[in-house]
């Protein structure tokens, strides 16, 4: 990785990047773990709260 001194602009759009490819990733690891368990259980876990609160906040600003 290079090591040198980034403008706010470009920090941004290297957060961005990075929590596009978590957002990814996350959303892999969810669709393999639907595969093994039921809806029953997936609609108990804590995650599935926050997966929806981020969904509701995302429509809110328009991003859907």
């Amino acid at each position: 990785m290079e090591n040198r001194s980034s403008g706010p602009l470009e920090i941004v759009e290297q957060q961005n990047a990075i929590i596009r490819i978590q957002s990814g990733v996350i959303d892999e690891l969810f669709l393999l773990l639907m595969q093994h368990i039921s809806a029953e259980e997936a609609d108990g876990l804590p995650c599935i709260a926050r997966i929806n609160q981020a969904a509701e906040i995302r429509a809110g600003i328009g991003l859907d």
